[in-house]
């Protein structure tokens, strides 16, 4: 028989799965239920794993994978542990302290008049950050000591700018790669309502780099992060966000095309219309977007064949 009960949503494979309580009972359902499925869809399970996502059994057509590659559920975890504050070397603590300390100075000499003994202690100040490793507090430190640093900056006379060896550039890089890590990371934990508030801070810190290149390949990065966000946020934020990236919607389509093949051979057919309905309206965004045009006549064939079997099927019942 084909698995109606159970059908849920698992987030570790990204489609519809029929959750079972054991391992024996998902193999019992392979056992009597597998030349039935096979001769109605062509395939049929031949194994069962346990899903860590759904805290249950599944099974698969799949054949044998190595278990100890991570899940999506674990690459999640891993994500929300790097969030978590990452404890200091003593010696790292003591430079971020002595950091601290500097650029106190620094606002004090330029309060008292004496910029020009100001040079040296940005030196300095650049030269601590350049020894401490790059984990995610230090970077943020690091974007936190830019901002102070610009606004230090303007307070000194400009002819005294050309003496200044601490490079803008690698701090307005410092500071993108921070706003782009704090994106993701809301992104891979699920927070994507904050990560689209942070969307616009990440623009504006790219903004400030100088390389073009690197400029370039950071809003690239950026895109990409946007236009899955949004997907996640419903379609109605895919559709009123300007340039996605349209081999995200690309990839995005494909999934929801396994969805419906799977819905339909498992006779969910109004599931089937729903998902289409979905696909049409990403569809739509891509058709607004230039280029891969084969691409987009394949995706419209495949699209007109779904809406007709499903049709068919609907009117037989």
């Amino acid at each position: 028989m084909k698995p109606k009960k159970n059908r849920i949503f698992c987030r570790d494979c990204n489609k519809y799965k029929t959750l079972f309580e054991s391992e024996s009972k998902a193999d019992n359902f392979i056992k009597f239920n597998h030349e039935e499925i096979e001769a109605c869809s062509g395939h049929a399970p031949n194994r069962s794993y346990y899903c860590r996502s759904c805290v249950g059994w599944h099974v698969t057509s799949k054949k044998e994978y190595d278990d100890r590659l991570p899940s999506l559920t674990d690459k999640v975890l891993d994500a929300y542990k790097a969030t978590l504050p990452m404890k200091l070397l003593s010696g790292d603590r003591a430079l971020l302290r002595r950091a601290d300390e500097i650029m106190a100075d620094i606002a004090k000499l330029i309060k008292e008049k004496n910029p020009e003994q100001c040079v040296s202690l940005f030196q300095e100040v650049y030269s601590i950050f350049q020894r401490i490793p790059d984990t995610d507090d230090i970077i943020k430190y690091k974007q936190s000591l830019f901002l102070r640093y610009r606004k230090l900056i303007t307070k000194i006379d400009r002819g005294m700018l050309d003496t200044f060896i601490i490079p803008v550039s690698a701090m307005q890089s410092l500071a993108a790669e921070s706003n782009l890590k704090e994106l993701k990371m809301q992104y891979d934990m699920g927070n994507y309502e904050v990560a689209n508030e942070l969307l616009q801070d990440v623009r504006n810190a790219v903004a400030n780099v100088v390389d073009e290149q690197y400029k370039k390949e950071l809003n690239k990065r950026i895109k990409i992060i946007g236009t899955k966000n949004n997907l996640r946020m419903g379609i109605e934020a895919i559709e009123q966000m300007q340039n996605p990236d349209k081999n995200i919607l690309f990839e995005e389509i494909e999934e929801n095309f396994i969805k419906i093949d799977l819905s339909y051979v498992y006779g969910e057919y109004h599931e089937c219309v729903k998902l289409i309905q979905y696909v049409k309206r990403i569809y739509d965004v891509v058709l607004t977007i230039e280029g891969s045009e084969a691409r987009k006549k394949k995706i419209e064939d495949r699209l007109h064949k779904f809406v007709e079997s499903v049709s068919i099927a609907l009117k037989a019942l």
